[in-house]
């Protein structure tokens, strides 16, 4: 999975702080009552160039698409118009119809993909229900559906998690979890990590009502984005709950399935499978080791030992939510019935 180092999260945090700390202090000054109105001209240089270039020097470069640059310049003029006092910003309302007409195309655009993406919903969905599977999972059998008639892209992934995201946590509810037997394996009913998310879901939709009406106070617009973000982020751990109870870790004849909630996923052949042994590694990885390793372990209250570490004989490519990506030689594993796990793929690598 790409990743910034913490050096340059630490340089970008910095600088970022010092382009909008310095346009916060003009404007907020008392001893700087009278400002020029050529000012708000830097500003605005500030908010919807430097900042954009920042992103895409210490983000996106090497890494995502340039149209991404577009919505952070609007996002940085809209930040500008809540800094800047109207009375500056009212001789340059130019640039705000240059944005909209940037913003325009890559509305347009993104409408071509959306339409495009609509007319091909009934092929995937016959290709979903039709298609024989190994793994009788939503997340699998969709995934397969959706590749044969959508072409790779990042966009395209971060579409599949966000529908994925929303089955999960609107339309899975009455669905009958998959009981453990030979081939099918849970790892969360020996942890906390369900009660650590309805603690999170509780805790979030309590903050999202006392500070919405003190966001609304002070600028609506702002309290409404606030609320469609904490909206996503409740369907999110709904659906991360659904995920951990109905996608458990599975073995077929051929592979290895680690559904590990929404985040994360691994499929291995068996016949990449070097060993499976007990884990007697340290508590907590380096950065470096941590690179090679797929964590199959749920996030808890505290961090929890791994119990088995599986090796692979060549790297083997995990996936992450919005279609991130990363190689991994081993993983690590603590499920419900480690023993059982480990006997029965002890039994498929030896039969290989």
């Amino acid at each position: 999975m790409i990743s910034l180092s913490k050096n340059k999260w630490i340089w970008f945090t910095v600088v970022l702080s010092f382009v909008i700390g310095s346009n916060l202090l003009i404007y907020r000054l008392e001893s700087l009552a009278t400002l020029p109105t050529g000012i708000a001209l830097g500003s605005l240089f500030d908010f919807i160039l430097t900042i954009p270039l920042l992103v895409y020097f210490f983000i996106l470069r090497k890494r995502y698409s340039l149209k991404y640059i577009l919505p952070v310049m609007i996002a940085g003029y809209g930040a500008a118009v809540l800094i800047i006092p109207h009375g500056l910003l009212s001789a340059y309302s130019f640039v705000k119809y240059i944005l909209l007409v940037g913003e325009a195309a890559f509305f347009l655009l993104e409408l071509y993909f959306v339409i495009n993406f609509i007319a091909k919903i009934p092929a995937i969905i016959k290709s979903y229900r039709t298609n024989a599977s190994e793994i009788p999972t939503f997340p699998y059998r969709m995934k397969q559906a959706w590749d044969q008639h959508l072409p790779p892209s990042r966009v395209q992934e971060i579409c599949f998690s966000d529908m994925t995201m929303y089955y999960y946590s609107l339309f899975s509810w009455r669905k009958k979890t998959m009981l453990p037997n030979e081939s099918i394996y849970t790892y969360h009913k020996k942890t906390g990590a369900i009660t650590l998310y309805v603690m999170l879901i509780h805790a979030l939709v309590l903050e999202s009502v006392g500070f919405h009406f003190l966001l609304h106070s002070w600028s609506p617009l702002v309290a409404t984005i606030a609320l469609v973000l904490n909206v996503y982020t409740l369907l999110f751990f709904l659906a991360e709950i659904q995920a951990i109870r109905n996608c458990p870790i599975m073995i077929t004849d051929q592979h290895l399935y680690l559904q590990i909630g929404l985040n994360k996923h691994l499929i291995v052949p068996l016949e990449e499978i070097k060993s499976i042994h007990p884990y007697q590694g340290p508590e907590k990885l380096t950065k470096q080791q941590s690179k090679q390793v797929f964590d199959a372990v749920l996030a808890d209250f505290f961090k929890e030992r791994p119990t088995l570490e599986v090796e692979f004989y060549h790297p083997v490519e995990a996936r992450f939510i919005y279609g991130f990506k990363k190689k991994v030689t081993k993983a690590h594993l603590r499920l419900d019935e480690p023993q059982k796990f480990f006997h029965a793929l002890t039994t498929k690598i030896n039969a290989e």
